[in-house]
This record gives structure tokens, C-alpha cells and sequence, in this order.
């Protein structure tokens, strides 16, 4: 009877002859599990999910249940001691104790793990929300916040800050451009050595670069990737009261290449990278041509160092963190394109694996790696409606258009060194037309493209080298992790910085078989 009383709280002590207190406990009981029941059936998925990005409701539940927890423990504790017999031997009063705390156990550890793991979500939208910035854009209806922005432009940042590395430098720079109303997404990887941009103009790094980012001195110093330590150190007045001014001009350096609002970043190190992965117990993927791992380029361009390891060639290679980062940011035998195209591999890898039985078991180590790791400009009130179009970006298109040497060709023989950015801001405009608007002078709309090699513009398209897949259960296209990104720098994991890459855009293209 004790155990039936822990099982469903009230029957014990009814039996035990307190059938008031058992009456309303066990009414308290079902009314618990009608609205559980209720709530799951009657709202949408969808809006059950945004409330883990809800602080104030995260906290409402994640006390409730540590309270139900710790109250089902007292009335089990309470219904054993009222229905004991008088003078049992120990051994049988050991007996029926050790039956309580095993039955009550099926109900209270899953309490307080949910407990746990609900008041851990809410410190983590506490420690990833918000921070000071020039440029988020001011959401006038946090509740729709989605009614006057079409798209969401998400800023992805791979920083190389670590031991041995002088100041951050994100090599890994990605736009996630998201249709708000369908969840379509398009990723554009940037190139690192891209130059000569200009700021936008009510930006205002434009009064302080009119003729684009570029000056005296070493080039890597203008690349795209030099604004995040470069252009704060060179003009601080301009992001006081910020608190991360690299992303803020990057930002900026990012709208001014490509045309469009950046409305916030994210930004992850090495570390962090390696730590998420790991956290989700690994990714799979195709491993096109094995990958080399812990070797460097030589100075001058002179070969590479040998390989400790190699990623081997194969379908459906399980990857372990440190296995994912070599393969997303190896460079010796490929190129910067090439190891774009990987980068968008793996992040599509980790999207598909981001599925709720992994997050639940995996909670505490995915929270604690994101907490220490990732930093954010999302304010916290956005948590909640973001959730919600994460959902529909799982399960929806995602294209990925890489900025390689064929792409800038197209635009009349340009480089990364020099493009003509009025014709990159009209190319980009045309990629991230809604699906219905994509069709030109003679009708024919923009057709979905297997992947294609990753130094070119896949068939099919004119040159401005979009791919496009969509997720499955499986997480592929075909079954197969086609799409993502991972974070890189200018140098291997775990070896000490070396001297930039010269601007690769006059190098010949590497032709590999880097889509996964």
C-alpha cells in the first residue's frame, strides 16, 4: 500500500485513515496530470518549446517541480511510517523502507531532473541574452517580433582567441538568413581575406573608411577578418558603452559587404566548438577524401608538416569533437574554399543532431559548453519567438551559398581583393528573394540544386553558387549530412599561430570533393 501510495500520491494515507489529506493530495494528483495531459494536447509544439526560452516561466516551473519533488518524498516517507506494522524485525522494516525508496525514486528523480535541468535553462538565457550594442534592431512587438522582419540575419562567428594567439580573429564567418515566415534558411560563408568593403552608410565606420576598409601596412590587416581586433583598437570612442565592440563592427563589415541588416551575432571559440560537439555525443557525416590531422602549412607555402592522424574517406564517419574541428578547419592540401565548404558539413551535422532525446540527456554538459563559450547580442525577451522559428528552420529548406573564386568570377572576372560590392549587394538581394519572387524575364524559377563542387557554382545556377538541401529525419540530404559550419582560424588546433595567408584570391582554386 505504501508503494501504491508513492506511486500515485494520496492512496497510502486514505488507506492509512487520513482521508482528507489524502482526498486533496490525490485531487491535487489528477488535477496535476489532467493539465499536463491537457497542455501537451491542446497547445502547439511549438509554443510549449519557446517557453524554455521564457526566463519568468522557467522559473515558475522549475520551482514547481522541485517543489512536487520534494513534497512526494514527504508523503511517501509519511504513508510508510502510518501503514507500518508494529514490531517488525529489522530486516523486514529494512525491506519495506528500501521497496519506498526504489518506488518513490520512478517518481522524484525524474522531477528533479526536470527541475534541474529547467532552472539550468533559465541561467543559460541569463548568460547568453543581451549585452550593450550599436547594432541590434529595436523589436517593437516582442510578442510577434517577426511582423516587420522578414528575414533574420544571424551573424556566425568562429573565433580563434586560444593559447598562443594574440587577440580574436574570426576566420569563420557566416550569415544564417532566415525566412521568418516559412524558416527557410540560406548560410553564406564569407571569405576570411575579403577586402576593400565599405561600411554602411549610417554606419559610422563610414566616416572613418569612405573609400572601404584599407590603408597602409601589412594587407591581412584589411581583410574582413582583421575588423573584429583591428577597427575597436583603431576607434574606441565610436563603441563606448558596448560590450563586445569587435562583433559590433564586424557587423558592420559584414552589411556593408553583403548589402544586408546583420541583426545579431554569435560567436564561439575553438574550445567551445569542440566542447558542443562532444556534448552531443558526436556528429556523422561523408568524409569525402581523408583529412589530414595535426599538421600545419610550412612557411612560404612550402608543404605541410606531417600528420599525426587522418579523418579516413568514408560514408557516415562518426566524429568525435576533436574530429569534427580537424575536419572543418584542416587547410594543408586544400584551400580556404574547400574548407568553407566543410564548415557548412558539419554545422548541417550538428543542426540534425539537435533532436529532443539528445538535448534531454545530454543537457547539463550541452548547457554548461554553451554557457562558457558562446556569446551573444540576442536579447533575452527574443529567446522565446527564436525558439519557436528554430523549429521551423529543422524542418524546413536550407541552401548554402559559399563566396568562393568562381562566385566573384562571375561577377566579371572580380577577386575577394576587389569586388564590385554594388553587383555583390544585387547578387545577394536575388539569393535571398522569398522562393516565389525567384523567377526571371523568361519564367523560369530558380531550381534546387545537388551539392556541386565547392570551388564553383553547383549546376543549375548562374554563378552565384547556391546549394540547396533538405533536412530529413535523418539530418541529410539523401540520408547524407550535406550542409553547416563549424568555426576555424588562420591556424591549426593546438599549434602555435603563424604568419597569414597571403590573399589567396590569386592563387589557382583547388579543385577536392569537399561537400559532404
Amino acid at each position: 500500500m505504501t508503494a501504491l501510495g508513492t506511486l500515485v500520491p494520496g492512496t497510502g494515507l486514505i488507506v492509512a485513515g487520513r482521508r482528507r489529506i489524502g482526498g486533496f493530495l490525490l485531487f491535487l494528483f489528477i488535477m496535476a496530470v489532467a493539465i499536463a495531459l491537457a497542455a501537451v494536447a491542446l497547445v502547439p509544439t511549438q509554443r510549449l518549446l519557446s517557453y524554455g526560452g521564457d526566463r519568468q516561466m522557467l522559473l515558475i516551473v522549475g520551482s514547481g517541480l522541485a517543489a512536487a519533488a520534494m513534497i512526494w518524498l514527504i508523503v511517501a516517507l509519511v504513508t510508510h511510517r502510518l501503514l507500518e506494522p508494529d514490531g517488525l524485525p529489522a530486516g523486514k522494516r529494512f525491506g519495506g523502507a528500501l521497496l519506498v525508496i526504489t518506488t518513490a525514486s520512478l517518481a522524484i528523480a525524474p522531477l528533479s531532473l526536470a527541475a534541474n535541468n529547467v532552472l539550468t535553462q533559465r541561467d543559460l538565457i541569463g548568460a547568453l541574452s543581451g549585452g550593450r550594442s550599436h547594432t541590434t534592431p529595436e523589436i517593437a512587438n516582442v510578442q510577434d517580433p517577426w511582423a516587420d522582419m522578414s528575414r533574420l540575419n544571424l551573424l556566425l562567428l568562429g573565433s580563434d582567441a586560444g593559447d598562443g594567439r594574440d587577440g580574436v580573429r574570426p576566420d569563420t564567418l557566416i550569415v544564417a538568413s532566415v525566412d521568418t515566415e516559412t524558416g527557410d534558411t540560406t548560410t553564406i560563408s564569407i571569405p576570411r581575406n575579403l577586402q576593400r568593403f565599405p561600411f554602411p552608410p549610417d554606419s559610422p565606420l563610414a566616416e572613418q573608411y569612405p573609400q572601404g576598409f584599407t590603408g597602409a601596412g601589412e594587407q591581412t590587416e584589411w581583410m574582413i577578418n582583421a575588423v573584429f581586433r583591428n577597427v575597436p583598437a583603431a576607434h574606441p570612442e565610436v563603441f563606448e558603452d558596448v560590450d563586445n565592440p569587435g562583433a559590433d563592427a564586424t557587423k558592420w563589415a559584414v552589411e556593408g559587404a553583403l548589402g544586408i541588416d546583420i541583426d545579431y551575432f554569435a560567436i564561439v571559440n575553438l574550445d567551445g566548438f569542440q566542447a558542443i560537439v562532444d556534448a552531443l555525443g558526436g556528429v556523422t557525416l561523408d568524409v569525402p577524401r581523408d583529412i589530414p590531422v595535426g599538421n600545419r602549412e610550412l612557411p612560404g607555402r612550402q608543404g605541410c608538416t606531417e600528420a599525426r592522424d587522418y579523418i579516413r574517406a568514408g560514408d557516415d564517419q562518426h566524429l568525435n569533437g576533436a574530429q569534427a574541428l580537424w575536419f572543418a578547419r584542416s587547410r594543408c592540401g586544400s584551400d580556404d574554399y574547400d574548407r568553407m565548404a566543410r564548415q557548412q558539413c558539419v554545422l548541417g551535422a550538428i543542426v540534425d543532431k539537435v533532436d529532443p532525446a539528445t538535448v534531454v540527456t545530454k543537457y547539463q554538459s550541452l548547457a554548461s559548453a554553451t554557457r562558457d563559450l558562446i556569446q551573444t547580442d540576442i536579447p533575452e525577451d527574443l529567446f522565446p519567438p527564436l525558439i519557436e522559428l528554430a523549429v521551423d528552420v529543422q524542418n524546413a529548406t536550407l541552401e548554402s551559398l559559399t563566396l568562393d573564386r568562381k562566385f566573384f568570377e562571375a561577377m566579371g572576372g572580380a577577386t575577394p581583393a576587389n569586388p564590385d560590392y554594388d553587383e555583390l549587394h544585387t547578387r545577394i538581394a536575388q539569393i535571398l528573394e522569398p522562393a516565389g519572387d525567384k523567377e526571371d524575364e523568361a519564367g523560369d524559377h530558380v531550381t534546387d540544386t545537388a551539392p556541386a563542387d565547392p570551388s564553383g557554382p553547383p549546376n543549375g545556377e548562374s554563378g552565384d553558387g547556391t546549394e540547396e538541401s533538405t533536412h530529413d529525419d535523418t539530418g541529410s540530404e539523401d540520408g547524407d549530412a550535406t550542409t553547416g559550419t563549424a568555426q576555424n582560424a588562420e591556424t591549426q588546433p593546438d599549434e602555435p599561430e603563424t604568419d597569414p595567408d597571403e590573399d589567396q584570391a590569386d592563387d589557382e582554386p583547388v579543385e577536392t570533393d569537399a561537400v559532404c
